[in-house]
């Protein structure tokens, strides 16, 4: 090791000596050992070192595990009654007009929040329907999401909200509304149903069925027929305007193939006896987020869950 270092001094000894100086020119050959000098080796070293310094990538894995929630169970319900609420909302927005049917996107988030972090998982209505009719593995909190009328915050503002959380809908589309200033056009409504919602029937022109009965095959049969030429999609279910219906217009919604429609009610438990009835609940911008959760059938630990959830 010291041989470097011994030639750089030896170098005055060597002139000191002339006699000795053929003896030393061996020494002399061997001494270009110090090219390779040890700063070279040095560099290498230091490298390594610094390496396992920098790498605290295991913390940057543990991130994504903390955030990302487990999978939701799911167990086998039905056939028969199942408890599932379907909440039921129109627009997703600042309302012009203080309509209570506009739920702005804060509130919105807020309370899908609460849904995602209670463990609520959201179905489609043909879930819902094939595990009142056969049985089939749903969420252990299932629950359904639906939108009336078709109107364009559903896009713009819910569906991103959704797609956050993971969940999707159902969007019950008035056919003469598709397109018209306000509301989705063809594309949304097609893009919303290829990233997993459903699409269903709201009528031809959110006509009161029970006012017009001569219009009933038209708004219920028809506006299904329409709707899947126009949109290709299937239209596997109906939403009575305003909740209202009776005797003839639950028959036609049977008679155009429909698997299920959308009421009005706060059970939240669906069955066959009125799966051409489910009963939704109306969300409105009236409710705080206590109320909200209140109308949820799983809602252990709720003041100390809201507390938790409503802090940003």
């Amino acid at each position: 090791m010291t041989c470097p270092f011994v030639f750089g001094c030896g170098e005055f000894g060597l002139a000191a000596a002339p006699a000795p100086t053929m003896t030393i020119e061996p020494t002399w050959t061997i001494s270009p050992l110090p090219s390779p000098t040890v700063t070279e080796t040095v560099t290498p070293t230091f490298v390594p070192t610094d390496t396992p310094t920098v790498s605290p990538s295991p913390t940057f894995t543990l991130t994504p595990t903390a955030t990302v929630t487990p999978e939701p169970q799911f167990v086998f319900q039905g056939p028969g009654d199942v408890t599932v609420p379907i909440l039921l909302y129109h627009h997703i927005g600042i309302s012009q007009k203080d309509s209570t049917y506009y739920i702005s996107p804060d509130q919105f988030d807020r309370q899908m929040n609460l849904l995602y972090t209670w463990g609520y998982r959201t179905i489609s209505v043909e879930q819902l329907v094939s595990a009142i009719r056969h049985g089939a593995e749903l969420p252990v909190k299932p629950i359904l999401l639906t939108f009336d009328d078709g109107g364009e915050t559903v896009y713009t503002d819910a569906f991103p909200i959704l797609e956050k959380y993971g969940f999707t809908g159902t969007v019950y589309i008035v056919h003469y509304f598709v397109g018209v200033s306000l509301y989705m056009d063809r594309d949304q409504i097609r893009e919303l149903y290829n990233a997993g919602w459903e699409v269903g029937s709201h009528g031809l022109s959110h006509l009161d069925l029970t006012s017009r009965p001569g219009k009933q095959m038209e708004e219920i049969v028809n506006s299904r027929s329409r709707l899947e030429s126009y949109l290709d999609v299937p239209v596997l279910s109906f939403a009575y305007p305003f909740g209202a219906y009776d005797k003839d217009s639950l028959y036609l919604v049977k008679y155009a193939g429909y698997v299920a429609a959308m009421g009005l009610g706060e059970e939240v438990i669906q069955g066959d006896r009125n799966i051409y009835y489910l009963y939704r609940q109306s969300i409105t911008s009236d409710l705080n987020l206590e109320t909200f959760a209140s109308l949820l059938p799983w809602q252990s630990g709720l003041t100390t869950q809201l507390a938790v959830t409503v802090v940003p």
